[in-house]
């Protein structure tokens, strides 16, 4: 682990240290797993983004446009006639 010193406002300090002090743990540790906290709250900010900016993309992309179409429309179509209960193992 590294040592950091770090300057915070003198408020800053005494909230840190009530809030620590509740929770049982160091000021330290609520320092550090607010630090974690905020590192895993960016990476998801980043990840929403990164899929919205997919979205935008695809959204402009004929080539997925007509990609889309194609597959609705296969999907939207009707099924060909099959043997009546095919599956059931008690067919006559």
């Amino acid at each position: 682990m590294t040592n950091l010193s770090i300057n915070f406002p003198d408020n800053i300090v005494k909230v840190t240290s009530e809030v620590a002090k509740k929770l049982g743990v160091s000021r330290t540790e609520f320092i550090r797993q607010a630090v974690v906290h905020e590192l895993n709250n960016f990476q998801v900010q980043l990840e929403q983004n990164n899929i919205i900016k997919s979205f935008a993309a695809m959204k402009k992309s004929k080539k997925y446009q007509e990609d889309t179409k194609l597959l609705m429309e296969g999907l939207n179509s009707a099924l060909p006639e099959e043997e009546e209960e095919w599956w059931s193992k008690k067919r006559s």
